[in-house]
């Protein structure tokens, strides 16, 4: 079959083409053919003998829209393309020139089906649309810049502006029933190294975990924790046998025979010492991204009940260790009736508790070293004499966990470097832990930077600067990988949505939270 240039106005656009394009692609085809005209002589418009398209639909219509715009339009239209802008000043002219001779004499390239039956022509509008072949993913993030893939027409991630409808949880794939959906259907947030907690989707999610979970909470007043086992912990526990030979529930213990001044004074003790709180929204990533469906998951560093509570909400199986007793039993209650528990004991003993290669997940966000001290128990992390004997532990736990968990399955740990009191310089906690995974047979496989403020970082940050310390506001979510990478794809299948979930979302996503974002 020979190509031939004729006129334009000789093709007919064929009625009966079952292909249809969104305008935002459509715009997107007429820039790649205004960037690149020589596309067409490579891929030409394939007619009939009557001069009817077959297949090449779009790119005749993408022509016939060309024909219509004047040179300015043009010229204005390409000044705004990124392709058009990496040519030189040479390249850009003989391009215009070009595109001025063609309006002149519109024509496209053509190629004649002439010896296809009327059967075989039916056969190959459908055919020629048909896409057999999957992209790789990995081979287009590490050598296309995603910006080039999106104007190129592929459909990549794209962040939306916060406030605008849907506010990351809507894409044109997704309305017009892409089979996958959107990106943030099937992931969550944005699957990318960066995940900005700040955002207004991802506050909003926070909250609906918050209110679901129902024990941490953010407010301007003075509900940091809602709670009232951990909002009250001296007092769930001191009165734990009072409660259980009076036959109530810790709630009824406190409206009966609890003073809203002892209320205040016990509360104010959890509230001013600063407790961390994991991110129910990293929560979920970790289990949707790096789990597999209705796995085992496990942690030798429990600490609160949030990720215990998501994985085990999400449909998961999730045994926490922790060492002290009263965090134990607080996340116990908190967890009733769910596939989680937390076994009181010191992390280094898991292996004790979970049978070898039995676990499908690990996570874990261990201790700061002395950043924050949980208790003066002598095998706590948080409180060793020396930085060197708090890595020892860590590396005793997390050595005793690569044990329990399976063969080609994820580890992922959330840690964020400390400094030395002393000396103010940090001490590569996050270097230290990936010594811990590679000496244990996990490399590490991915690297995400979880950013997140609050007012005391902005207040922070003038005081630190005066030593020329900035402010630190982001912690780093190591994900490692035991076995082989290349068996990924078969264990891990397509990550799907809710889609009441998804729809929950969307109407409470819109628009950034006032006030200021709390810290994980």
């Amino acid at each position: 079959m020979q190509t031939e240039e004729v006129k334009l106005s000789q093709v007919t656009v064929n009625s009966a083409n079952p292909r249809t394009i969104s305008k935002e692609k459509f715009d997107k085809l007429i820039n790649s053919i205004l960037v690149l005209p020589k596309m067409l002589e490579l891929r030409p418009v394939v007619t009939d003998d009557a001069m009817v398209a077959l297949g090449g639909n779009m790119r005749y219509r993408a022509l016939s829209a060309i024909s219509d715009m004047s040179l300015d339009e043009i010229s204005s239209r390409l000044g705004a393309m990124r392709d058009f802008q990496k040519k030189t000043e040479a390249e850009r002219n003989t391009l215009l020139a070009y595109w001025d001779g063609w309006k002149q004499n519109p024509v496209v390239p053509i190629v004649k089906a002439s010896s296809l039956s009327a059967q075989e022509q039916r056969e190959f509008i459908i055919k020629d649309n048909v896409g057999y072949g999957e992209w790789d993913m990995d081979m287009l993030a590490n050598e296309w810049p995603a910006e080039d893939l999106d104007d190129w027409g592929l459909d990549v991630w794209q962040d939306p502006k916060d406030g605008e409808a849907g506010s990351g949880m809507e894409t044109n794939s997704a309305k017009e029933g892409s089979k996958d959906g959107s990106l943030s259907e099937r992931f969550v947030v944005p699957p990318f190294s960066i995940l900005d907690t700040r955002k207004g989707y991802w506050q909003a999610r926070k909250k609906l975990w918050r209110d679901i979970i129902g024990d941490m909470g953010e407010s301007r007043n003075d509900t940091l924790i809602t709670s009232p086992e951990i909002k009250y912990k001296d007092l769930y526990l001191k009165t734990r046998k009072h409660r259980e030979e009076l036959g109530i529930t810790f709630v009824e213990y406190l409206d009966k025979y609890v003073s809203d001044e002892v209320k205040e004074r016990e509360a104010s003790k959890v509230l001013s010492a600063g407790v961390s709180l994991l991110d129910p929204v990293m929560s979920e990533i970790v289990c949707k991204w790096f789990g597999t469906q209705g796995c085992k998951t496990f942690d030798c560093f429990a600490g609160d009940s949030v990720f215990g509570y998501v994985s085990a909400y999400l449909g998961n199986e999730f045994t926490g260790v922790e060492l002290r007793p009263e965090q134990a039993e607080i996340n116990n209650a908190r967890v009733e009736g769910m596939s989680a528990r937390y076994i009181n004991d010191d992390g280094q003993n898991v292996g004790k508790h979970i049978a070898a290669n039995s676990q499908d997940l690990l996570f874990s966000c261990p201790p700061y070293f002395d950043l924050e001290v949980y208790s003066d128990l002598p095998n706590d992390a948080s409180n060793q004499g020396s930085y060197e004997d708090f890595i020892g532990i860590l590396r005793n736990a997390f050595t005793a966990a690569l044990g329990c968990l399976k063969d080609d399955r994820f580890a992922v740990i959330v840690v964020g470097d400390v400094r030395n009191k002393k000396t103010g310089c940090y001490y590569d906690f996050c270097g230290d832990i990936k010594r811990i995974f590679r000496d244990n047979g996990a490399e590490l496989y991915n690297e995400i930077i979880l950013v997140e403020t609050g007012a005391s970082t902005a207040l922070r940050a003038g005081r630190y600067m005066e030593s020329r310390k900035v402010a630190k506001m982001h912690q780093n979510i190591l994900v490692f990988y035991k076995g082989n990478t290349k068996n990924i794809k078969s264990n891990f299948p397509k990550i799907e949505y809710a889609s009441e979930d998804l729809e929950q979302f969307r109407m409470d996503s819109g628009n950034e939270p006032d006030g200021d974002t709390e810290q994980v």
